[in-house]
């Protein structure tokens, strides 16, 4: 800037005081901590990040503070656990009208007095037909007591127990019935009921803590993973800590501006940095709500844990995906006999015993115990036995085994220190190897009250009364999430569908179907892959001859593509029968899993549930022993609790996080690498900071007022599209449905309406455009699903002129009267559509619905077209012939020739059933009978004792085979190592220095010693 002459350029490091000085002031500061293993790093915590949410206009008009009751699931806080799992005490607890008397605050557990006169006890507050309600018990006075009673438990007006009310008519609560004289006397059973033992007689104790303050209540959703902090191949490994507000819509959360960096470490283990993170949960944080424009308190709680599997695995406390006892859910599984019986391979078919966090801590407490004596195999049993395995608890683990060998080692086996009780002679046999137990109790016990001291700098800051003295303590020597109020990490940790549908399903069908094609056959799906209509499934750019070529190193979005189109460029030349079923079934699952929203949870359900018993069934078939060895087909049974529980599976995927790894990597290759954990959460912090100023946020300066940037800064963020793609903020709102962009000014030209039509006019539609003189072409039109439609894309749109109130076709054209403007709106914009007929039974070779081509066509309302869709060309009827054409090279034809697909007899296509944009409207849209999944097996017993039968031979000897391959092995290992040896050896005799030869011996010698000699004699 000073090159260029621009006045008043601060130095740089006036510009970082600066930086550092409004660091300070908006109070984002990384924390230092040492875990309970000695590790050290810094974490930015969430408590602070999200009070940033409340400050900031982009975000705060968009935080839902109550759980809502609906019909359509797209939210977290619509779904059953928010709604009906989640304690009371973790919701919002007080409600105001904020519009007109923001200062009188009603609280939950509270006598408050409503319109009627009646008395009521609000229980929560909740969103209802899309307004605020409470749910609360009635109150009444006993006539013979004099004393109130709560009823509620046994009317059939209400639901769950409570009485649900609308808030407008609330009319005092409890102070204000306090200072009119009222006094309120309950029954201890009902005090209990409602959770405060001194109900009536006093305000809710929070109103202490808030001093007029509103307070409110947020959950979040911890992810963490082990990333590289390097971007080339070299790996760098970091374990990072995000979250995000999971009170925010999902469409927003989707944006890398609502990740939150917390932390990252190249030492502390992600159980160890959690239990930095959960000194957050339930603790009131100041903060400035922006929209009520005063200062509040806020709490968070933890909602779900997703990640990957393995990293769930260890949030669980459970053991590697390969153990006997995998699952971080159910107690399934067993040696692999017990597997391969028929009720072991049918239990790997559906849900099993539940895990909970109090019988995971009841087993680690059982680990801990056993390595107090000193046999590490009898911990490793345990291990196996019940699949759990906590990482902080292995720590200890590991110390407790060596330990406990070295006091056995000091008190019985060594004769001179050992226990004065085995020095008598007089003890033996039996006696005597009960005395060694004994000894080797009172160790393990004197174990026990050693690692209750551990860590000793944690240890001395409990409170002198403390359980925490005497037990094992979360955080210190066991999983600190087992331990969490409100969190179940076994039910909590969801089906991944990133890392366990497309890394796991996807991948597995691949490999088996593409490990067996040569060349020529790789040429063959690449040509047919390339030819894949690509408009209405969200994907940027296709490469066929990469995915052939690398198929072995493909990423999720590479699987993605697969799982929606190579169903339609298989057949008998490519795969088998049951490959073929096998990639209907995966896609078909695939395309429900990806819902944004869900309008019938229990229809939803009931068809989820068929589909994933499809694909495990045919995996069955197809290899009975696949689901056995892979933890990611058992792990898909549990998808149905884990939508029904948390909501559609798209609001607890992890590839906004996955995203976000790019950011810190950024900031990991520009660190010195000398701290990196504070390095980082430095640097993120002062981003964080930033983006905050620039989004219009507000913060507390020195002088203790609550202030934000000037008008120019604000602005900057909105109008810069540049800075608007770095921070990752999308601002939707401007996609406005029924709009339209028309063609460049070079390209577009004002026709009249018969020429504008062009084919597709008749004296029918002449009427239509008369109202305007001349018509512009234009690029797109914007669905009412906020989908950008194309010329040619395949939509469905409203129709008033035709039979059915809905059809389908093709768009043809995009017209709307001539503008000036780049995005019209014009209500008279309209779109031309090729209709096609949707027939009335679904393909039997593909299982999809069908289109036929009908030669008519219609004009749209451009507001009209409802959503987009894909439809794929029917080339296997059609008989559709690779054809030579020339290559494109940096947008020039070449003499280069390659294949490619020619399309014939565009009559027929299908519906798309594998693709996962807009996949929940389609499924709305058609008639249940094209779109209903059936079970392929009826008597799934059945077939899983055919397969269990199978594996009981070949299992046995796969396991011999491989006993047998393991003793080669070693004998091969072996004999390499003799050889090696033997060779060493001789290179040391051929090395070795040649001994001095003895110098000639003087007979004449003047000792007169006498020589004996060699003498040849004749």
């Amino acid at each position: 800037m000073r090159e260029c002459g621009t006045p008043g350029v601060p130095s740089f490091s006036a510009l970082r005081k600066l930086q550092s000085r409004l660091v300070k002031e908006a109070d984002l500061q990384p924390k230092h901590h040492t875990s309970s293993l000695g590790n050290n790093f810094y974490m930015n915590h969430p408590l602070d990040l999200l009070a940033l949410d409340w400050a900031n206009p982009l975000v705060r008009e968009h935080i839902h503070i109550y759980p809502e009751v609906c019909d359509t699931i797209s939210e977290s806080w619509q779904a059953e656990k928010w709604l009906n799992e989640v304690n009371l005490d973790e919701l919002s607890p007080m409600w105001a009208d904020w519009k007109r008397t923001k200062h009188r605050h009603f609280y939950v557990k509270e006598v408050a007095q409503l319109e009627d006169g009646s008395f009521v006890v609000p229980m929560r507050w909740i969103i209802f037909k899309k307004e605020e309600y409470f749910d609360c018990y009635r109150v009444r006075e006993s006539e013979e007591t004099g004393k109130y009673y709560l009823f509620g438990h046994s009317s059939e007006s209400q639901l769950n127990g409570f009485h649900r009310l609308p808030v407008t008519e609330l009319k005092y609560n409890y102070l204000e019935l306090q200072s009119g004289g009222f006094n309120f006397d309950f029954s201890e059973n009902d005090s209990s009921l409602v959770g405060l033992h001194n109900l009536g007689c006093a305000p809710h104790p929070l109103r202490k803590i808030a001093k007029n303050k509103p307070l409110f209540s947020l959950r979040i959703m911890p992810w963490c993973d082990d990333v590289s902090g390097n971007r080339s191949k070299q790996y760098n490994p970091h374990v990072n800590v995000y979250t995000t507000n999971t009170c925010l819509p999902h469409q927003k959360l989707s944006q890398e501006y609502f990740v939150r960096f917390c932390s990252t470490s190249t030492h502390a283990s992600a159980l160890e940095q959690f239990d930095a993170l959960a000194q957050d949960f339930g603790k009131w944080k100041e903060a400035y709500d922006c929209k009520l424009e005063q200062e509040i308190l806020f709490q968070i709680f933890p909602h779900a844990l997703p990640a990957d599997n393995p990293q769930q695995a260890e949030s669980c406390s459970c053991g590697g995906l390969g153990g006997s006892h995998n699952c971080r859910y159910d107690e399934n599984g067993g040696s692999k006999e017990y597997k391969e019986t028929d009720e072991g391979y049918h239990s790997m078919f559906e849900p099993g015993n539940p895990r909970s966090p109090e019988k995971t801590i009841e087993i680690i407490n059982k680990q801990i115990e056993t390595a107090c004596l000193g046999v590490q195999a009898h911990v490793d049993q345990l291990f196996t036995a019940t699949g759990i395995k906590d990482k902080i608890a292995c720590h200890w683990m590991d110390r407790l085994v060596n330990l406990a060998r070295e006091k056995q080692s000091i008190r019985i086996s060594d004769p001179v220190t050992c226990d004065t009780r085995l020095k008598d002679k007089t003890i033996k046999g039996a006696a005597r190897d009960a005395l060694k137990q004994t000894i080797r109790h009172e160790i393990q016990q004197e174990l026990l009250e050693w690692v209750y001291l551990q860590p000793p700098d944690r240890y001395e800051k409990l409170p002198e009364d403390s359980d925490g003295r005497k037990n094992l303590r979360p955080g210190d020597h066991f999983n600190v999430l087992l331990r969490i109020r409100g969190l179940n990490p076994h039910q909590d940790s969801p089906c991944e569908i990133l890392h366990t549908f497309l890394l796991g399903q996807d991948k597995y069908i691949w490999h088996d179907t593409s490990t067996k094609w040569d060349k020529k056959k790789d040429e063959i799906f690449a040509v047919r892959l390339q030819s894949s209509s690509l408009d209405g499934l969200s994907i940027t750019s296709l490469r066929p001859r990469y995915c052939v070529q690398y198929k072995k190193s493909l990423i999720g979005k590479h699987f993605k593509a697969l799982q929606q189109l190579g169903i339609f460029h298989l057949d008998e030349s490519l795969c088998s029968e049951e490959i073929f079923e096998l990639w209907k079934a995966t896609g078909e699952l695939g395309a429900m899993l990806w819902f944004p929203e869900i309008k019938d949870m229990k229809q939803y359900l009931a068809d989820l549930e068929i589909l994933i018993a499809n694909v495990l069934d045919l995996w069955a078939i197809h290899d009975p022993n696949r689901i056995l060895v892979k933890f990611k087909l058992h792990v898909l049974v549990h998808l149905v609790d884990d939508i029904r529980r948390l909501g559609p599976a798209v609001l607890f995927s992890t590839e906004v996080f996955e995203c976000w790894n790019a950011i810190f990597r950024l900031c990991s290759v520009l660190s010195n690498h000398l701290s990196p954990s504070h390095d980082i959460a430095d640097t993120i912090i002062d981003m964080e900071r930033f983006k905050h100023q620039v989004s219009g946020g507000w913060w507390k300066s020195t002088d203790g007022k609550w202030v934000q940037a000037g008008v120019k800064v604000r602005k900057f963020l909105k109008e810069s599209p540049e800075l608007q793609r770095r921070l990752g903020w999308a601002d939707l709102s401007k996609i406005i449905a029924g709009s339209v962009k028309l063609q460049a000014k070079k390209k577009r030209s004002a026709l009249c309406w018969k020429e504008s039509l062009d084919q597709y006019w008749t004296e029918a539609r002449n009427d239509h455009g008369e109202r305007h003189a001349t018509w512009s072409r234009c690029i797109h039109v914007i669905s009412q699903s906020h989908d950008i439609c194309k010329e040619g894309s395949w939509i469905f749109a409203k129709c008033i002129l035709e039979a059915a109130p809905v059809i389908v076709g093709r768009i043809a054209r995009i017209l709307t009267p001539s503008t000036s403007d780049k995005v019209s709106q014009n209500a008279d914009a309209v779109v031309i559509l090729d209709i096609f007929e949707l027939q009335g039974e679904k393909d039997s070779r593909m299982n999809m619905p069908v289109l036929i081509a009908t030669q008519r066509s219609a004009v749209v309302a451009a507001k009209d077209i409802l959503f987009l869709f894909n439809a794929q060309h029917d080339c296997f009827s059609a008989n559709c012939k690779p054809v030579n054409a020339p290559i494109l090279q940096e947008r020039k034809t070449t003499t280069k020739m390659q294949a490619i697909i020619k399309h014939v007899n565009m009559q027929r296509y299908f519906v798309n059933m594998h693709a996962l944009h807009n996949a929940h409207l389609l499924r709305e849209t058609l008639p249940r009978h094209l779109t209903e999944p059936k079970l392929i097996f009826a008597d799934r017993r059945s077939k899983h004792k055919e397969s269990a039968t199978i594996l009981r031979v070949t299992g046995p000897a796969k396991r011999a085979d491989a006993v047998a391959k393991a003793a080669e092995t070693r004998n091969k290992r072996k004999q390499q190592q003799n050889v090696q040896e033997h060779a060493q050896r001789g290179r040391a005799v051929e090395h070795a220095p040649t001994p001095p030869v003895p110098a000639p011996v003087n007979n004449d010698s003047s000792d007169g010693l006498t020589v004996a000699m060699d003498i040849d004699m004749p």
